[in-house]
């Protein structure tokens, strides 16, 4: 068996997908049809399995929890199944109506397929047991560049090998005539200063750990996904291409309901710098401690700019947004351009006092002190109405008990808290039971779905139709209004679509 061919070897395979940069169309092109042979039975192609896999893949994809975890150990254990299911998931969300015309670099949903695709492919690498694949790569990762004392002719890793004397695990044994700056190891520095240089010098060699080598090849993987979607995008015909678009819905649905719930900064990137520095402040605050900084709370500047001070973020844009705000005046200043986003409210500008809320995009958000604010929104306000002249149905229950549960400040309260709360809501309509009222909130209180609490309906669902003004018309979103926590966005991409939706 040939170890050139990706379609029937293994080791070829792991080469050409780790290294996609650097392979040539053709053998890309084979790397795919080894991941369309996972869905072929005795010469036929199970599309609908395959186009099952696509949809879970990739919107799993939009979950961080499974990035995450894809980085601990691999989602898709095939390098071609990995490569087939990523490139394919990100035509269908290049090619949802609302962003064909989107380049694609803009698009944050192809940001987090590409992420789960190099954490997938690192873990991969990682676990891959035969040290030449590592080799091989480092070959690639640590090569001078051309201009830099010109191409060394031999080669650039000669082994990987444990050295104790420099302490614990594997280095690349790199020769001192093929070191180029990439080799300079570093620890992670104190704030501006670098950290120490961690490659050793031994033999006329130079040694560095392979912590590093996997640093850099994340980088490498990150820049060379393009290159795979491009090889992809090729090698689809326009039949198989509308073929793949029109028959999936898990992919469409789920962006679709990104815009219904305001979220729009987790469908595109290229929101404004403006945008994106008020993003990071609501971050920062939603991260920080209760005594520093709250949302739904007037805080100064001061206040908002401690929390900004001690935010680590993971993201490098908000990393880089927390450098440019230098001081509570700065921070004041990004606010105050924002004063008319509907997160922001300018309490006294000269005194520099702000109140933050949720970040949303276009879906005004409502501040829920008491239960009643709830009608505030129209669709609940109908609601409202409704019930004073006839007998809830068991959606209006379900809804009420199940959209009140997930309010902060029930959080961290007791079912019999929260059931005297809502009794008391639900004393204003003439048909109100003490007994029965408090057996129907229990109820829905006691059913759950696989463990998990159920979510309240959002504007999409059917039930909500009855009420419902016109999204076209409503300032609000039921998903993108209140103030739910983020473990229950969690929960939607967790499970996708649930029986609550």
């Amino acid at each position: 068996m040939s170890r050139d061919t990706p379609t029937n070897d293994e080791y070829t395979a792991y080469r050409v997908a780790a290294l996609p940069r650097d392979k040539g169309e053709f053998q890309l092109t084979q790397l795919f049809e080894r991941g369309y042979q996972r869905w072929t039975v005795d010469g036929e192609q199970q599309t609908e399995k395959m186009l099952a896999d696509i949809e879970r893949f990739t919107t799993d994809a939009f979950a961080p929890s499974t990035r995450e975890e894809a980085a601990e150990r691999p989602y898709v254990d095939d390098p071609g199944a990995l490569a087939t299911l990523t490139t394919l998931g990100a035509v269908c969300i290049m090619d949802h109506p609302k962003l064909e015309d989107t380049p694609p670099r803009h698009l944050a949903l192809l940001g987090d397929l590409r992420e789960l695709y190099v954490n997938n492919i690192a873990s991969l690498v990682r676990e891959y047991e035969d040290w030449s694949l590592h080799q091989e790569i480092a070959e690639t990762l640590y090569a001078k560049d051309p201009g830099e004392d010109g191409v060394h002719p031999g080669r650039v890793c000669t082994d990987i090998t444990e050295r104790p004397e420099f302490g614990e695990g594997y280095y690349l044994e790199i020769p001192l005539v093929a070191a180029s700056r990439k080799c300079l190891a570093r620890s992670e520095g104190d704030e501006n200063q670098q950290g120490e240089i961690q490659a050793h010098i031994a033999d006329n060699h130079l040694y560095v750990p392979v912590s590093d080598f996997m640093a850099k090849y994340r980088e490498y993987a990150e820049d060379a996904f393009g290159r795979l979607l491009a090889v992809q995008e090729e090698a689809l015909t326009a039949d198989q291409r509308s073929w793949l678009t029109a028959n999936e819905s898990a992919i469409t649905d789920r962006i679709d309901r990104f815009f219904q719930a305001g979220q729009t900064h987790r469908v595109w990137e290229n929101w404004s710098r403006q945008k994106r520095d008020l993003l990071t402040i609501i971050n920062a605050v939603s991260d920080a401690d209760d005594d520093v900084a709250q949302l739904g709370e007037t805080q100064t500047a001061r206040d908002l700019y401690e929390a900004v001070d001690a935010y680590e973020p993971k993201r490098t844009w908000e990393r880089r947004v927390c450098e440019s705000i230098s001081s509570p005046r700065s921070l004041g200043t990004v606010l105050s351009r924002n004063r008319d986003h509907a997160s922001v409210t300018v309490e006294n500008a000269r005194l520099n006092r702000y109140t933050l809320t949720k970040y949303s995009d276009g879906a005004q958000p409502l501040h829920v002190d008491e239960l009643e604010d709830l009608f505030e929104l129209p669709c609940m306000a109908a609601m409202d109405e409704r019930l004073q002249e006839k007998k809830p149905v068991r959606k209006d229950l379900f809804n009420l008990v199940r959209m009140a549960w997930w309010l902060p400040q029930y959080r961290d309260a007791s079912t019999g808290e929260f059931i005297s709360d809502v009794k008391d809501l639900f004393s204003r309509w003439p048909w109100y039971d003490d007994e029965v009222t408090g057996y129907q909130i229990r109820y829905e209180l006691d059913n759950d779905i696989g463990g998990e609490i159920p979510l309240p309906m959002n504007c999409a669902n059917d039930d909500m139709q009855r009420y419902c003004i016109g999204r076209d018309q409503c300032p609000y979103s039921i998903y993108g209004s209140l103030p739910f926590p983020d473990e229950m966005y969690e929960q939607i991409d967790d499970q996708g679509a649930s029986p609550s939706q």
